[in-house]
């Protein structure tokens, strides 16, 4: 496999006056060149999509991060890569964490693909994921970000994963959003039955002055561009990116 095509095809935002006159939005391989004569790089958010892939929400929610804060977005297109697989769970340990793996992999990739950008601040860089997406940012081992926005997964052992494996430190800026109603990392989903689960990362950021963790009540699993998740997380991305 090919994953620097994770990369090729990523969905970029690049605010206005770093891409020209205007927002760009396109994908990584049509950014314009003006973007490389940047003099001054802009934070990055880097968003890792959900099992459904790189979709209109997903393009939805980095306009708005960039049109509402100002930072950079970059989102690696798993599927862009022949033969990647995929699963319908209730699925095989070993098959969600070949998936897992992936994930990590495109992340590294990413980050070897942003050293060469100069509108990319690499001091000032956030790691975020849904579903799916949220296991690669909350188990990403390196000190790369400044933090973790992790949206509908509870960063603990579940059906999910064969461990929780969180890579986050125990300072580390950590913004944790899921439903209270999740259908699939819940105590009450199907999935977890007979699994001692909380549906929440609370125990995995114990002690962290740092963390936040919040459940929205009758929330769907997709939740990141609700307008009180999107709250959270603009009050999160200025603190941690002030």
């Amino acid at each position: 496999m090919t994953l620097a095509l994770t990369v090729l095809k990523a969905s970029v935002t690049l605010p206005a006056g770093v891409a020209g006159s205007s927002m760009f939005q396109g994908t990584f391989d049509a950014l314009p060149a003006v973007a490389n004569q940047c003099e001054c790089p802009v934070p990055v958010v880097v968003f890792m999509h959900g099992s459904s892939g790189l979709n209109d929400k997903i393009r939805a929610q980095q306009g708005w991060l960039t049109g509402t804060l100002g930072v950079a977005t970059i989102a690696p297109d798993s599927f862009a890569v022949s033969g990647r697989p995929t699963y319908t769970s209730p699925a095989p340990l070993d098959v969600y964490e070949r998936v897992h793996a992936l994930r990590q992999a495109e992340i590294r990739d990413l980050l070897d693909a942003l050293a060469s950008q100069r509108w990319a601040d690499r001091t000032r860089m956030l790691l975020a994921g849904t579903s799916e997406g949220a296991v690669a940012a909350a188990r990403w081992p390196g000190g790369e970000f400044a933090g973790r926005i992790i949206y509908a997964w509870s960063c603990e052992d579940n059906y999910f994963v064969d461990g929780a494996r969180n890579g986050f430190g125990p300072k580390d800026a950590v913004l944790n959003i899921l439903s209270a109603d999740d259908p699939f990392f819940s105590p009450q989903s199907p999935l977890n039955q007979g699994l001692p689960v909380a549906g929440h990362g609370a125990a995995a950021v114990c002690g962290n002055p740092n963390a936040q963790v919040v459940l929205i009540p009758g929330a769907p699993h997709t939740l990141f561009d609700l307008p009180a998740a999107r709250a959270l997380t603009a009050e999160f991305v200025r603190s941690v990116l002030a």
